[in-house]
């Protein structure tokens, strides 16, 4: 049987294939971008610049960039208790699309791709952002004062949504790839979550674009950056930049990282992640990203993430769960006082 590699790869909806075998979607999914779990593994689904789709593991950074034939060898795998070559899993697939038991992309409802929205979607919501008001950062211990510094004036967005009669207000961020806004971070009371796809985007802060970076800090989310900034760099007169990536980091969120490095002068970059063991993963992630140290990060308890975090001099932990914990504690904000 002739089999074509790259029509397996472009051809058939990973996601619409994923849910056959009994995958769900889960939070922080959109049809941009899918987020899905077996229950076991959690994988976000992406288009390459070839157009084939790809996942990676958000628990998992050895599972990067895979295609559905990876996916379908570990699957019979963990089956049938015996790994196919390649070349079998590629026979199978391309049965499936010759005898039609596939959803193409065309017919498939998530729109997967590296530019999540096109230029006229995305100037829709943009057009529906306004300045922030209410007081949904000020009830996480946020002041007014560290809104509107100089390090995040013109950071937050509300963005109102009626449906079924109400009106939400979601608190909104830009996320920024090399091309420019790309995606809106959104969150309210109940949710959160990303209008586009944010595998190569960034939320980021403001900064003084006429002098070098002092710091950059890279945290997973704008809420714990803003609240970093309250309890360690309030009226700072360096110039700071934080960036957040606002949930799983990404190997093209990185890719940007480098990117922001390379064109920027930057004295010092700092990671600002969650004290719990995705947060430790994640610093070390980028400890092999941009030094080069050989750190086997799956093969590690927490203890030993934890460990190994400590003896860094570029990462700051909160004492608790994530800095907008710590925030709260020091203002005495509780569950029951929101």
């Amino acid at each position: 049987m002739k089999v074509d590699f790259n029509q397996i790869k472009t051809a058939i909806s990973l996601p619409d294939f994923l849910l056959q075998l009994g995958w769900k979607f889960v939070s922080g999914s959109s049809n941009a971008c899918p987020k899905m779990s077996n229950g076991t593994h959690t994988i976000v689904i992406k288009r390459n610049a070839q157009n084939q789709y790809t996942y990676w593991d958000v628990h998992s950074d050895s599972i990067r960039g895979r295609s559905i034939l990876d996916f379908m060898q570990e699957h019979l795998l963990e089956t049938t208790g015996k790994r196919p070559s390649l070349r079998e899993v590629g026979e199978i697939l391309q049965k499936y699309i010759n005898t039609n038991r596939i959803v193409t992309p065309e017919q498939s409802r998530y729109d997967v791709g590296n530019t999540s929205m096109n230029m006229n979607e995305l100037q829709f919501y943009l057009n529906q952002l306004k300045p922030y008001s209410g007081n949904y950062l000020q009830k996480r211990g946020i002041k007014k004062e560290s809104i509107e510094s100089k390090v995040f004036q013109n950071t937050f967005f509300i963005r109102e949504v009626r449906n079924k009669g109400s009106v939400y207000r979601n608190v909104c961020v830009k996320m920024y790839s090399e091309r420019g806004v790309e995606a809106i971070s959104q969150r309210n009371e109940n949710f959160k979550g990303i209008i586009g796809g944010k595998f190569d985007c960034l939320a980021t802060s403001s900064h003084d674009k006429s002098r070098p970076i002092d710091i950059l800090y890279v945290g997973e989310s704008i809420i714990d950056c803003i609240s970093h900034y309250q309890l360690k760099q309030e009226n700072t007169p360096m110039n700071l930049v934080y960036v957040s990536t606002e949930g799983t980091l990404t190997e093209g969120q990185m890719r940007l990282l480098r990117i922001i490095l390379d064109k920027n002068e930057v004295k010092a970059m700092r990671t600002i992640f969650d004290n719990d063991k995705q947060g430790y993963k994640y610093t070390l992630w980028m400890q092999r990203y941009f030094y080069g140290k050989d750190i086997d990060t799956e093969s590690m308890s927490t203890a030993e993430l934890a460990a190994e975090v400590a003896m860094l001099e570029s990462a700051e932990l909160p004492e608790h769960k994530d800095w907008n914990d710590d925030l709260k504690i020091v203002y005495n904000i509780t569950e029951e006082s929101h």
